[in-house]
């Protein structure tokens, strides 16, 4: 396949909404559907791209033949069901994080996408922040020496965007994180999450992953915090970095070496991208080579690992629970 790839935008929410228009805006891109049952939803998508269809069933959209690739963003609980129809009418997919809210969806995802030559992508987009692929750099580079703990904290102030609890609408951020900067999935995880009166959900998690080298990732995330915060720290035997996705001024400073007392932390220069842009650049690119390597899909489903297993030591107050490795 080359040239222009068409495109369906399956769920119409606020994000979906910012999904569809940063895809729609690439060159070879002709979001050529929007799908959303919820018809005020759907209604107000009209315009989201020159000619893109709206409709409420996604069979319309699928018996396209001009339709080679389907972005999911519709809540998560559903991501495995529309993911599931998109990949067995042999399209590509794009699914927004968490791939799945279960190992076994994930893995059947993961699977069948193997099966039908189809490139499937989940929306991680951190790994897609210039901030960290500089920090990146910098752990490859080995200005930090050895890493020994990453240390995040992922706050958000005021009504949720989207259903659910802490750890799987905030910690699948982080918990990617701590699995692309290690280069490992850890072996256990134990975690504590609060409820608030009045809320079915937990509004806060602290997590620690546990790796088998004796690293760690300590993940905070809340919901109803008064401050939005987002920030990660990585340390290392020479040195520390800190990224700040919400400094554009300064979102990446490396401290002083170790010992180095009258030294001052390093900003580091990150050239400006946009994130979402370069996600859905990344994507349409492998889909348009049918270059099967450009998916995370093995990634996607590490997380969803580390989240169940989180999840499972929510729910027996904090007793460590082993990552499934099958």
């Amino acid at each position: 396949m080359t040239g222009t790839v068409g495109v369906a935008l399956v769920g119409a929410g606020p994000w979906g909404v910012t999904l569809g228009r940063a895809a729609a805006q690439l060159p070879n891109v002709d979001l050529r559907w929007v799908c959303e049952l919820d018809s005020r939803r759907l209604a107000g998508a009209a315009g989201i791209a020159p000619g893109a269809r709206l409709t409420g069933a996604l069979d319309q959209a699928l018996e396209d033949p001009a339709v080679d690739a389907v972005l999911v963003a519709v809540d998560s609980p559903r991501h495995h069901a529309v993911g599931r129809r998109v990949l067995q009418a042999n399209r590509h997919a794009l699914i927004e994080k968490p791939m799945a809210m279960t190992v076994s969806h994930a893995a059947e995802l993961n699977t069948l996408a193997a099966a039908r030559n189809r490139v499937l992508s989940v929306g991680h987009l951190l790994l897609h922040h210039p901030a960290v692929l500089r920090a990146r750099q910098l752990v490859e580079a080995g200005e930090l020496g050895q890493t020994l703990w990453l240390e995040s904290t992922r706050l958000a102030a005021g009504a949720a965007r989207s259903p659910g609890g802490a750890w799987w609408t905030l910690a699948p951020h982080d918990v990617s994180l701590a699995l692309y900067f290690f280069d490992a999935v850890p072996e256990r995880v134990t975690a504590v999450g609060h409820t608030e009166p009045g809320r079915s959900e937990e509004t806060v998690v602290w997590a620690t992953l546990h790796f088998a080298d004796g690293r760690l990732a300590h993940l905070h995330v809340g919901r109803h915090a008064p401050a939005k915060r987002r920030a990660f720290t990585i340390a290392g035997t020479k040195r520390s970095l800190v990224v700040d996705e919400l400094r554009a001024d300064r979102p990446l400073v490396l401290s002083a070496a170790r010992g180095q007392m009258d030294a001052v932390d390093e900003a580091i220069e990150v050239a400006p991208a946009d994130a979402l842009r370069a996600e859905c650049a990344h994507f349409i690119s492998a889909v348009a080579r049918q270059d099967l390597s450009w998916s995370n899909r093995e990634h996607a489903l590490d997380v969803v690992k580390v989240l169940e297993a989180g999840a499972a030591s929510i729910r027996r107050g904090g007793t460590p629970v082993v990552v499934v490795r099958a």
